[in-house]
């Protein structure tokens, strides 16, 4: 049942980053944005969550929390930068650091197959930082740090989650506290980027709408697939979202396949799959 789970956040991420492109690339405030969100998030899930838990867990909670909106802003940052098809795919890249993370704090071995698919992940990040590198722009450089940062956040965000639900943290809880998390952080992120606080247009209403459907269905679908399944597997199916939301960059936003590009994707799936390894 896991692995059900891990293909059902597969969908949502790659529909929700799709998403997130569509809005950095419009003049509106992304704080609003986030806090919109983080409200569906809450009224969503609280009515399901069971309040009862311990110290511990609601740490492991708000950890995964503040990973999971900081990780979040620096990655519709980074579009705002670079293509859809480069940030999905780094973004997912936090393999390379949730395989060593699963090692360290839940004893999962690292087999053969999963230690070449952390050099093909390198491989993948290095090819597409050669693709900005070409276009000699200081604002492509600059994504790429931004996304590798959030790719980061993300593996704390996984990891922090399983360790949650270790410690029994109800998933609706957990999910409902990440979107009060989202709340605060975009009010914050939109006083410090905008300058003020402002009333939301229709468009932003619409755009945090349908994205806080998704998010909806992404924490919730993490939780269920960490709770059943192993961190390193699971988590690993999930990030092949990158090739939906390649998919439809292409398609509806005509973005180019570059050959340093393709071979990033290439490089990309092959370390998702051999990550995937146990």
């Amino acid at each position: 049942m896991a692995i059900v789970f891990a293909f059902c956040c597969l969908c949502c991420s790659a529909l929700n980053d799709f998403i997130f492109k569509l809005f950095a690339d419009r003049p509106m405030s992304r704080g609003i944005f986030f806090s919109l969100i983080g409200v569906i998030l809450a009224i969503v899930m609280a009515p399901f969550a069971v309040w009862h838990f311990s110290g511990t867990a609601f740490f492991w909670a708000c950890a995964a929390s503040m990973f999971s909106i900081v990780g979040n802003v620096l990655l519709i940052e980074a579009m705002g930068h670079l293509s859809a098809g480069i940030c999905s795919t780094v973004y997912r890249l936090n393999l390379i650091f949730v395989v060593p993370g699963a090692m360290l704090f839940f004893g999962e071995r690292l087999t053969s197959p999963q230690l070449w698919g952390v050099l093909a992940a390198v491989a993948a990040i290095t090819l597409f930082s050669w693709s900005t590198l070409k276009s000699r722009r200081k604002a492509s450089l600059f994504g790429m740090v931004l996304i590798v940062s959030a790719s980061l956040l993300r593996a704390g965000m996984g990891l922090a989650y399983k360790q949650a639900l270790i410690c029994r943290m109800d998933e609706f809880a957990l999910v409902c506290i990440n979107g009060l998390f989202w709340v605060a952080g975009g009010i914050i992120y939109a006083r410090l980027k905008d300058g003020k606080v402002k009333l939301p247009d229709l468009a932003t209403i619409g755009f945090s709408a349908a994205s806080g459907l998704f998010v909806v269905g992404i924490t919730f679908f993490m939780a269920k697939m960490l709770r059943y399944g192993a961190a390193g597997v699971v988590l690993s199916i999930a990030q092949m979202s990158f090739l939906g939301t390649l998919l439809l960059s292409v398609l509806f936003l005509k973005e180019k396949l570059e050959k340093f590009k393709v071979a990033g994707i290439v490089c990309g799936v092959a370390a998702i799959l051999l990550l995937s390894v146990k």
